[in-house]
Order: C-alpha cells, then sequence, then structure tokens
C-alpha cells in the first residue's frame, strides 16, 4: 500500500508543479535486479516523454549546481552529459548522440524524449540499459527478460493461442480452476498482448502479478488442450497451445459413405496437368529469395558520407545470405550478385522461377526530418484492388488449350491479385521480423505499414 500511495503522490507532483500543455501519457516500467518501479511519461505534441527528476535516481544522475541558460549539464561520475534546449543533439562523453525529438524545458524543467534513455544513458551507466518502446519496459543490467508476444486464432471449433518467446526460456503449463497458467524461468516478463473479445473458449490474456507468468482465462465450452514447442528464428521457441471445446454429449449415427464409382478420368490421369503436392502451398521454408535494393544507374538514396545505397543492400544481401545458408541450410537466391541495373519485373520473376517461398527486399531510407528514425518492415498492400479482390471468385472459367487435344478450363486471375492469398501470411511475416529486429536495433514509430509495392 505504501508503494502504491508514493507512485501515486509522485504522478500528482508530475501533473501540477512544471506547468505548460504536456498531459499525462502510459509510464515506462523498469526493471532491474532490485525489482520494478514504474517511471512516469507525459506527451508533448504527441511525443512521448519523461522528466529528467525521475531519471537522476534511477541512473545515479547529478545536475551541478551552475548551469548556462538553455542548456543542461548532467553527470554519472566523471562522465558528462550536455543538452540543449529545442536540439535534438545531445553529448555524451564528447560524443554527439542524436535524439528523435529535441528535449524541452517548461518552467524550469526539463523533459527529454524515451529513446534518451537507451540512446544516451546505456552510453553512461554501468550496466546494460534497454528501452523497448513496444511493451514500455526499461531493462537494467543482466537479468533474463524474455519477450512474449501472442497471437490467437479460431480454427474451426478449436482455437490456437501462439506465444513466440525470444530468447527462449523454459516455461510450464498448469491448469488451474477457469485458467492455465504459464510460468517461465525468468526474472520478468516482456508481454506483448493482443486486444481479444471474449470468446467460448477464451475470455482473455494476462500477466500474473506475483510471478514472471501468462494467465490464460478459459472460456465456458473449454473441454482439454494441448500444447508444442518448435524452434524459431533468432534464439527463439513458439509454444502453440491448441484450446478445444467440451465434447457434445448427445450421439447420432453417421451411416456409412456410399461406395465410390470410379470415373476413366480416376484410370488415366492428364499427365500434363500438375500434381496436388505440386499445387499445395508448401508446408516448410526451402528457399528465399533476397533482393538488395537498386543497382546499376539507380544508386537509390546516398549517406552523409557519399555511401550508396545499392553498394549498402548488396553488402547486406550477400551477408544474409551467408547466415541463412550456413546456419538454417535452407537455398537463398539472391535478384541481382553485382553492380546491376535489374528490373521490377525481373526481379519477382527471379523469384518466381526460382520457386521462393519467401522474397525479402532489402533497402535503406532518408529522410530530411532529423526526427525521422528507425527501421521499419513492410508487406503487400492490396487495398487498391479491394473492389477486384471481393469479386475474384467470380471471374468465369476460359477453356486453355493443352497438349495432346482438347482443353482445360482456368479461372483467369489478373496478376495484380495473384498474391491476394498471400497477404495474410505475408503480414504474419512482417511481424516476426519486426519483433526480432526490435530487439536488437530502434524501430520506426510507423510500426508495420502496408505498401503497394509493385515487387512485392
Amino acid at each position: 500500500m505504501t508503494h502504491r500511495l508514493t507512485l501515486a503522490a509522485c504522478l500528482l507532483l508530475l501533473a501540477t508543479e512544471p506547468g505548460g500543455s504536456q498531459t499525462l501519457d502510459e509510464p515506462l516500467t523498469l526493471v532491474s535486479s532490485e525489482g520494478r518501479r514504474l517511471l512516469p511519461t507525459v506527451a508533448f505534441d504527441g511525443r512521448r516523454m519523461v522528466d529528467l527528476r525521475q531519471l537522476t535516481g534511477p541512473f545515479g544522475l547529478t545536475v551541478p549546481e551552475n548551469q548556462q541558460p538553455g542548456r543542461l549539464t548532467l553527470l554519472r561520475g566523471e562522465q558528462v552529459i550536455v543538452l540543449t534546449a529545442n536540439q535534438g543533439l545531445v553529448s555524451v562523453a564528447g560524443t554527439l548522440v542524436s535524439l528523435p525529438s529535441p528535449p524541452v524545458q517548461r518552467s524550469g524543467f526539463w523533459y527529454v524524449p524515451i529513446d534518451f534513455i537507451g540512446r544516451v544513458l546505456a552510453l553512461v551507466h554501468d550496466q546494460s540499459v534497454e528501452l523497448r518502446r513496444r511493451s514500455g519496459l526499461v531493462v537494467i543490467g543482466d537479468i533474463r527478460v524474455p519477450q512474449v508476444v501472442a497471437r490467437y486464432q479460431r480454427i474451426g471449433p478449436q482455437s490456437r493461442l501462439r506465444l513466440m518467446i525470444t530468447p527462449a526460456a523454459d516455461h510450464v503449463i498448469e491448469q488451474e480452476t477457469g485458467r492455465l497458467v504459464i510460468t517461465f524461468a525468468a526474472d520478468a516478463l516482456d508481454l506483448v498482448l493482443p486486444d481479444l473479445a471474449p470468446a467460448t473458449l477464451l475470455r482473455g490474456l494476462r500477466d500474473v502479478a506475483t510471478r514472471p507468468a501468462l494467465a490464460v482465462d478459459l472460456g465456458n465450452a473449454f473441454g482439454a488442450y494441448t500444447s508444442r514447442s518448435e524452434p524459431a528464428i533468432g534464439g527463439g521457441v513458439e509454444l502453440v497451445i491448441d484450446l478445444q471445446p467440451t465434447p457434445a454429449t448427445s450421439t447420432r449415427v453417421v451411416p456409412p459413405p456410399a461406395p465410390r464409382v470410379p470415373t476413366p478420368a480416376d484410370a488415366a490421369p492428364d499427365p500434363d496437368l500438375p500434381t496436388l503436392s505440386d499445387l499445395a502451398p508448401p508446408r516448410t521454408i526451402r528457399a528465399i529469395a533476397i533482393d538488395p535494393g537498386h543497382g546499376g544507374d539507380d544508386t537509390g538514396t546516398r549517406g552523409p558520407n557519399g555511401t550508396l545505397e545499392k553498394e549498402v543492400t548488396l553488402a547486406v544481401a550477400r551477408r544474409l545470405r551467408n547466415l541463412i545458408e550456413s546456419q538454417l541450410g535452407l537455398r537463398v537466391v539472391l535478384t541481382r550478385t553485382t553492380d546491376t541495373t535489374v528490373a521490377l519485373d525481373e526481379r519477382a520473376a527471379i523469384a518466381n522461377n526460382n520457386r521462393a517461398d519467401l522474397f525479402i527486399s532489402l533497402h535503406t531510407n532518408a529522410s530530411v526530418r532529423e526526427s525521422a528514425t528507425g527501421a521499419e518492415v513492410f508487406y503487400l498492400s492490396l487495398a487498391e484492388y479491394d473492389a477486384e479482390a471481393r469479386e475474384a471468385s467470380g471471374f468465369t472459367g476460359q477453356p486453355v488449350p493443352v497438349v495432346g487435344g482438347g482443353s482445360r478450363v482456368l479461372d483467369i486471375v489478373p496478376w495484380e491479385l495473384a498474391q491476394l492469398r498471400h497477404v495474410d501470411q505475408s503480414a504474419r511475416w512482417a511481424l516476426t521480423v519486426a519483433d526480432e529486429l526490435s530487439l536488437r536495433i530502434p524501430m520506426s514509430p510507423r510500426g508495420r505499414p502496408p505498401a503497394p509495392v509493385r515487387v512485392l
């Protein structure tokens, strides 16, 4: 009770002292070997900021008395941090560090963007400091805080819960009254939970306050569950939990199926038609196409020191190919291996001709805005074809002649809609890639936007 009263007083002090147009935002959570504590944040014109007074204690910062107008000097031991109001560059032990938005000084109080924690304080702290923007966690020190990303889907009468755990952590599933509790071998959890509407098998997901665990609240129709773990990319593991309904108590007699009368087509299949196994989607990833953006006369964007985008994308593509082939044993094809110009349709054709299951196009963006920052993962958008997509099933069949005589009726679908059935899978892959990247590099606040990119 004392902790809650102290936190409430801290929030009230933050809301009333400085004045100005800021509003309270969702607090961050500091996680260290000493436990958890909340770090209040405020919003300035949509920018999430934190009062520097809230950072001095947890990160061991001191503020010298003699300060210059419009500047603030912070000390951590012998290391010096210098901030300038309304300037996005911060001096950290003599090195300039860029922030996504400049510090703000209001009524004598200083506010910095939350990225100040991961970009500046991480450089001067004697322990590792990691800001996880997506879940609002600040992880301090060598503690185990795996990220657990939950996804939920309905499969007929059953439901499936997928938990992507990165890095992999041992876990135990216990069934209690009205819920499943998944306890992890960790110091804390970085939970990323979807917004779920209560259903007959699953009412909701929530964290357990007393230990690093996830509670799965079960619906009235729940009967049993099965679970399995599968290795995932990036040293993670995916825990798959299938929720099954209570079996129906009534029974009915199902008549035996009528014997099937063989047809001539059964005895003489058309040799020119592909088998069902050829038409079925692959169950596993066998081949990946990597597309180094630009090339040849198309240089792409240019860095401040003259580095060309086409050079960066090709170098990264080669390294990525080597890692995938050596560590995963998959076949990788590059749409270009040298500094040559390759048309967009030709890049797609290279992937299709090599029967690639995944297509990854690499680019490096640039912006004239200093606030633009972070990596982005795009996936295909077919929004402009929505009306056509809804009518795709209504296309009339067209007779196509086959070798040896006769014809075969095919549904003709426009090329722009050929990827329609893969859009959901592309979105899930984009989410997985973005989750992995967010553990290692800053991500763009725009998230994972769909885009009508022709090469996709």
